[in-house]
């Protein structure tokens, strides 16, 4: 009798805790352990911290005061974490492992692209890794790949191809051309047409062959735009495949697109159309969106066009984060490959830092000179990648497991791939 009163006491206890908890809170807790029915990955390349912070300051116009309240869209996101970059063979990774290792979840060698660390970079074929867009397609979501550098160049390629070396792009460019992504947005024409031929900005093809990949593209179903003015007349609800390619090599900087006369769409305005494109497919999609030439400017160490290259990269990430605001079965994922530059947000006057403004200054690329103290030269002309971690950043469906500190790149893979269910 006294275990009966107990069980029936317990119940009671029970049923009075449930009567406490707000309303909606088994939903919203059923609702984070539910599968993403989309998923949107944004890398910006090259994109560390600091490249963040500078972005901040001058978005606040280099104002202290009005710094302390600026915000950039991805500062707004659920959770935040870091994760590390190091691929199979060096602890400085290129764009090809470290893509790879978010698109498969294996680490590679630095140059290799959708391949196991059995590739000897230039030399031999590895294992072909299965990517998180081959696992999408193959369950029948819509897929979409967005970059402003070529779409067969590292970050984008890591998506759909596998090769032992970067650099084959016509190769690069042939697999993409089976790989049935609906939407795909970037540079890179000059691997798209024959030999003999000049794409259609008027530049020479890099192709060793006469192959026509814009034909072939067209043979199946897409509809194929090479400037701004064709890209903003394609109806995203009446089109279902749509290859966009508006350079021969790169996209233009965001500081050039802004002055040209007829401008490429943004990354911003690409992102929409695509988001548009592929969410008609009841079934979901996955979409990668690359600000790749944050890293460029990183290289060539010139500190406006990688400020203006993060903040557009940051207007797309705002445009995500609108789409998931609307469509919360949605899971945004914002993280960076690498960091490039070597970026020192150091004080422009280095004895009292009060007062001062900021300035920056690319430490990679440099090296110590012989002696006690830590002096440094100019050694390369460029600057390079290093080893440092990168944030992260998720909102929606899955976010939560991007929140648990430090993450390796490979693990990127394992979250998209939980949140989709596949």
């Amino acid at each position: 009798m006294k275990t009966k009163s107990f069980s029936a006491g317990l119940l009671l206890s029970l049923a009075i805790i449930a009567c406490l908890i707000p309303s909606g809170t088994a939903d919203d807790v059923a609702g984070a352990n539910a599968s993403a029915k989309d998923v949107i990955l944004l890398i910006g390349d090259g994109m560390g911290f600091p490249q963040l912070t500078l972005a901040r300051i001058d978005k606040a116009g280099e104002n202290l005061s009005d710094y302390a309240s600026t915000e950039l869209f991805m500062d707004g996101m659920e959770q935040t974490g870091y994760v590390r970059t190091f691929s199979a063979n060096s602890f400085v990774t290129d764009s090809a492992p470290a893509a790879t290792a978010m698109a498969t979840g294996h680490k590679t060698n630095n140059g290799v692209i959708g391949q196991d660390a059995t590739a000897i970079p230039k030399k031999m074929d590895g294992k072909n890794l299965t990517t998180i867009l081959e696992l999408a397609e193959k369950a029948g979501l819509s897929t979409g790949l967005i970059t402003t550098t070529r779409i067969t160049h590292a970050t984008p390629a890591a998506f759909y191809a596998h090769v032992d070396n970067r650099d084959n792009e016509s190769e690069i460019a042939d697999q993409l051309a089976k790989s049935n992504v609906e939407v795909i947005l970037g540079g890179g024409l000059q691997y798209f047409v024959g030999k003999n031929d000049t794409d259609p900005t008027g530049k020479e093809s890099k192709r060793n062959d006469d192959r026509n990949l814009p034909a072939n593209f067209a043979s199946h179903g897409y509809a194929f735009v090479y400037n701004g003015t064709a890209f903003q007349n394609i109806d995203a609800k009446k089109t279902e495949k749509l290859l966009g390619l508006f350079e021969s090599s790169h996209l233009q900087y965001e500081l050039e697109r802004q002055s040209s006369p007829e401008k490429e769409p943004s990354l911003a305005e690409m992102t929409k159309k695509a988001m548009t494109i592929l969410s008609k497919n009841p079934k979901g999609f996955f979409l990668m969106v690359e600000g790749g030439r944050i890293d460029h400017a990183g290289h060539e160490r010139n500190l406006s066009k990688m400020v203006a290259d993060t903040l557009a990269f940051d207007e797309a990430v705002k445009t995500a984060l609108d789409f998931a605001s609307k469509n919360n079965d949605t899971l945004v994922i914002v993280t960076a490959d690498h960091e490039c530059g070597g970026l020192v947000l150091q004080p422009e006057n280095l004895v009292e830092y009060e007062g001062g403004v900021i300035d920056p200054i690319f430490a990679s690329g440099t090296a110590r000179t012989p002696g006690p103290r830590y002096d440094f030269i100019t050694e390369m002309d460029e600057a390079t990648h290093t080893a440092v971690d990168v944030p992260v950043m998720a909102s929606g469906r899955g976010a939560e497991k991007v929140s648990h500190g430090k993450l390796d790149n490979t693990q990127i893979f394992e979250i998209m791939k939980e949140a989709l269910g596949l």
